[in-house]
């Protein structure tokens, strides 16, 4: 789906397309007369978008329904495969790449390191868009959409700029014009952690984790730690400074310091500097990083008020023994995981493409708060 502006004559017909796709995304199997209903649409607008999207493929009948009386309706479905998204996460260790479907679910998958030592940021780039090339490959690139990539720090607002990252030496990494120049695919970047948000709202396969009237500490924990607070359907955070928070008298920190969150509890302290993922190593974490990351919940919660966390990234993989340890030593909080499991942050970097050209659901919130 092309972008748009919202002064385009076509730009009504465009938002009422994306609905629909939402509409089917969150609540499959559904009828055009449902879709109106639950849209409110009227049924003849609500046909003819539905038989657009039957024709480009992207939309399928399933089947007729069940019906008490008189004609049974046809089942709609979203057909996963009809379009790709390119997902990109760059963490500190390592990055993935992944060739994700219309439900944000990795169909083809990579893992590199991520290589920081090199002297220029243009041949960091050049290994990751390697890797997208072998990725794309396995697909038919004419149904690729779009790319998304996903990074702790600071992005710019246009989604084309690195500007900054806690674990890239480099300033104002101009990523999207990288891979737009190489891949020719359309391009857009976003900061890690919002993007978890992001994807927990809009793929959240009906769960209702971060839908409450009051702040949500959102953890993002893997090869780093990263904090976001959402409040209202807004989010506030994810800068990396909630990773170096004191919170142990021991740990070196890649900072220089001693005793930092990111030290004791992020996957490259627990696993020795090893290349394995927290679900890999979770029979090793020992009480020691739980009260790290349990002091950390608590210095947040004094500064917000939040009696929720919602942990994501490879976190999102911790085992029910350490779950229960660490609601323990957070008593009067509620501490859940991410319903995004262990692809968390693959997931969240294809939703990136996904919501900028699919299903444009931020823009819709925007849309509905102007309303």
């Amino acid at each position: 789906m092309a972008d748009m502006k919202l002064s385009q004559p076509k730009a009504a017909r465009t938002i009422n397309i994306a609905r629909v796709l939402g509409a089917l995304r969150t609540q499959n199997n559904l009828s055009k007369a449902e879709i109106a209903r639950v849209l409110d649409l009227n049924k003849v607008s609500t046909g003819e978008i539905v038989d657009e999207l039957i024709s480009e493929g992207l939309v399928a009948e399933t089947g007729k329904m069940e019906s008490s009386n008189g004609r049974r309706p046809t089942c709609l479905s979203i057909v996963p495969d009809a379009r790709y998204v390119l997902s990109v996460d760059i963490g500190s260790r390592n990055t993935t790449v992944a060739l994700c479907n219309l439900l944000s679910e990795p169909v083809h998958f990579e893992r590199i390191p991520t290589n920081t030592q090199v002297s220029k940021v243009e041949e960091f780039c050049v290994d990751i868009i390697k890797s997208c090339i072998r990725v794309v490959r396995l697909a038919d690139q004419s149904k690729i959409v779009g790319a998304g990539i996903s990074v702790g720090g600071k992005v710019s607002e246009d989604g084309r700029t690195i500007i900054r990252s806690p674990y890239l030496p480099w300033r104002d990494i101009p990523i999207a014009d990288a891979f737009e120049q190489v891949l020719k695919i359309r391009t857009v970047a976003r900061n890690s952690t919002y993007a978890l948000v992001d994807a927990e709202r809009y793929a959240s396969f009906g769960t209702d984790l971060l839908v409450s009237d009051e702040p949500i500490i959102y953890i993002e924990w893997g090869d780093s730690v990263s904090m976001a607070l959402v409040c209202e359907d807004r989010v506030f955070g994810g800068s990396g400074d909630f990773a170096h928070l004191k919170v142990s008298p021991t740990g070196l920190c890649s900072c220089g310091k001693i005793g930092c969150l990111e030290a004791n509890v992020s996957a490259w302290a627990l696993s020795g500097n090893k290349d394995e993922h927290l679900k890999e190593i979770w029979d090793k974490v020992g009480s020691h990083a739980l009260t790290c990351i349990a002091n950390a919940v608590d210095m947040t919660t004094q500064i917000t008020g939040s009696e929720k966390v919602v942990i994501s990234g490879e976190g999102a993989t911790i085992t029910e023994t350490c779950l229960s340890e660490l609601r323990k030593l957070c008593p009067g909080m509620r501490i859940e995981r991410s319903m995004l499991g262990e692809r968390a942050n693959s997931m969240a970097a294809a939703e990136i493409a996904l919501d900028k050209w699919v299903y444009l659901t931020s823009m819709l919130e925007k849309v509905a708060a102007w309303l």
